[in-house]
């Protein structure tokens, strides 16, 4: 985890953002600025200086007062990277042409696999497009929850896939080679897109990592906390 806030797509609230860590941080470089939206006391920022060193602050450019204010913006951050990069958008659009092609060569495949993985290819479509939503330059707890949510149905519909076709293992032999090649192409899919795994799992796991590394920034943050 590298603690580093994204750069946010240019507007003038990014730009006036940075105006405002400068006022408070003069003569540090900026190197990440993230908006961030932790579901109370509307938009902050934080803000990542060379050193490394920190800054959180709200919209109106004032410092965190409170450590526990700091690690509130710094965790929202944090998890947001986590998600944004295991959520490849390119991949998960690559699990429609996966179930296409198993539908296509579907004999010996039943009917309840073939559909599962269509629904697991439409969570995915709905997961990228989440991902590629202008909105994801302001890192949102709330934003995250639908995501992961998303990520789970997929990734329930495709284990649902498996179970249906692990019986299919113990035959390859009987199996047309068009139907083997769609079933390994899917299976390569899924997993390139990341829906072997709960992302709502993985974050679970991942909270006392994110705890740690917010209290790493608020120990390097560039005005006194109390």
């Amino acid at each position: 985890m590298s603690g580093t806030p994204g750069q946010p797509p240019n507007g003038d609230a990014a730009a006036v953002a940075q105006a405002a860590a400068t006022a408070v941080a003069p003569g540090r470089p900026i190197v990440g600025l993230r908006a961030i939206d932790t579901g109370t006391g509307g938009r902050a920022w934080l803000v990542a200086f060379e050193g490394p060193a920190f800054l959180c602050m709200d919209d109106a450019g004032h410092p965190a007062a409170s450590r526990t204010r700091a690690c509130d913006i710094a965790q929202a951050a944090l998890a947001a990277e986590i998600v944004e990069e295991a959520v490849d958008a390119t991949a998960l659009r690559a699990m429609r042409g996966a179930a296409d092609g198993l539908a296509a060569a579907a004999a010996g495949v039943p009917p309840a696999a073939v559909e599962a993985l269509s629904r697991a290819a439409d969570h995915a479509r709905a997961l990228a497009e989440w991902r590629e939503a202008p909105e994801r330059g302001e890192a949102s707890l709330i934003a995250l929850d639908a995501a992961i949510g998303l990520q789970e149905r997929a990734h329930a519909a495709y284990a649902t896939f498996v179970s249906l076709t692990d019986p299919l293992a113990g035959r390859q032999g009987d199996l047309e080679a068009d139907v083997l090649a769609a079933l390994v192409a899917a299976e390569e899919a899924a997993a390139a897109a990341g829906l072997g795994a709960s992302l709502g799992a993985m974050m679970g796991e991942g909270m006392a990592g994110i705890a740690t590394a917010a209290d790493e920034i608020a120990a390097l943050h560039v005005t006194p906390l109390r």
